[in-house]
């Protein structure tokens, strides 16, 4: 008899480990995610800042653009009043410098929100974990008295 409880506890404590492993891979997921998110935020801002600083430059300043990763080439900029973007699936279109910044803007305050309901699942799981931890203790305690 106390075998069955000694069995039915090791069980029990095999599942909540396995549970908490879930819990931990989700996390991990929801890391890499995030880390994605960061990295296309990071790349958003950038080409906002790039088109400032073009813009601020003006026409008919000489810039160099990289071609490759030791290599680049002197150009003129003729128009930055006009930017070719990806408006999705492939398709780009010709858009005013003040619409592509605020389309960067939007996209960047989307991503965000996005990081944020992904930040806030974490701390949910991270609840769930500690929950489930103090479950693996109780077990733990109980299986010791037996």
């Amino acid at each position: 008899m106390a075998e069955e409880k000694k069995v039915s506890a090791e069980e029990k404590m095999e599942e909540l480990h396995k549970e908490l492993r879930g819990y931990m891979a989700q996390i991990e997921a929801l890391r890499a995610e995030i880390a994605l998110i960061n990295q296309s935020i990071a790349d958003l801002r950038a080409a906002a800042a790039t088109l400032r600083n073009l813009k601020d430059l003006g026409k008919g300043k000489n810039i160099l653009i990289p071609i490759g990763s030791t290599a680049q080439i002197e150009a003129k900029i003729e128009d930055v009043d006009k930017v070719v973007m990806s408006v999705g699936a492939g398709i780009s279109a010709v858009l005013s410098y003040e619409e592509a910044l605020k389309r960067i803007e939007v996209e960047i305050a989307a991503l965000e929100a996005l990081r944020r309901s992904l930040e806030e699942a974490i701390v949910e799981l991270y609840n769930k974990t500690e929950e489930l931890l103090e479950r693996v203790r109780e077990v733990g305690k109980q299986e010791a008295s037996a």
